[in-house]
């Protein structure tokens, strides 16, 4: 039992060091990953670094070519675009739930998570994206969905990886984001169920509005619906 949990632990530290990489466009599209030679970087046994070959590949961060070897993928925006649809309708009723479930010890976990954030500056772009999900992945642990936070990553992957690049891509201004997480808090201490509801809409729909300039700058990321006019 105890060498099978090692097993897992090597597995899982491979899985999410790639994760991170991709998500964080550390690894390009493209980028032919070698067993053997993450095994020298890391330390870890070709073993489990293969089979964390699978896990991405099932969450289409990695894809395989035959006699070829696995490869980094590309962002699918039409994968992306529907995720981004898909957590809207879910954080819809999540925020809803948070108005009425959420503690005042929970509420100030929200206020500690919005102050850190509101105190960055433009160099801590990687601490300042790892807040905004924070931010929201403690709604869902407030309205008892954690489970499907966890599901929605999983399927989240191509939305999270055009995320970070629109983060990074343009001098974004962090403000907006900010001010609509302040009001989405002070409408969970209020209780204003209807606030939270359009807050939850209109949170995400900054990606379609800004997908065309982050594409722009960095086509070879993407691939695009056949009927794409970007």
């Amino acid at each position: 039992m105890e060498q099978h949990q090692h097993y897992q632990s090597l597995q899982d530290q491979a899985y999410n060091a790639l994760r991170s990489k991709i998500i964080y466009a550390e690894l390009r599209p493209g980028t032919r990953l070698s067993a053997i030679g993450l095994e020298k970087e890391t330390g870890i046994g070709r073993t489990p670094i293969r089979e964390s070959f699978v896990r991405l590949r099932e969450q289409e961060l990695v894809e395989t070519r035959p006699k070829s070897g696995t490869y980094v993928s590309k962002i699918s925006m039409e994968h992306a675009e529907n995720a981004c649809f898909l957590r809207e309708k879910l954080e819809r009723s999540v925020l809803i739930k948070c108005c009425s479930a959420a503690t005042p010890e929970q509420k100030h976990r929200l206020e500690q998570i919005l102050a850190e954030s509101e105190s960055l500056d433009h160099s801590e772009t990687r601490r300042f994206f790892d807040l905004d999900n924070l931010f929201h992945e403690t709604c869902f642990e407030i309205a008892g969905r954690h489970m499907l936070w966890n599901w929605m990553k999983s399927v989240n992957t191509h939305f999270e990886r055009y995320n970070w690049l629109r983060m990074v891509s343009q001098d974004l201004d962090w403000e907006p984001i900010r001010r609509q997480h302040r009001r989405i808090l002070e409408a969970i201490k209020s209780g204003d169920t209807d606030a939270a509801s359009y807050l939850a809409e209109i949170h995400l729909h900054l990606m379609p509005e800004e997908q065309g300039p982050v594409i722009a700058l960095h086509p070879d990321y993407f691939e695009l619906p056949k009927d794409s006019a970007i």
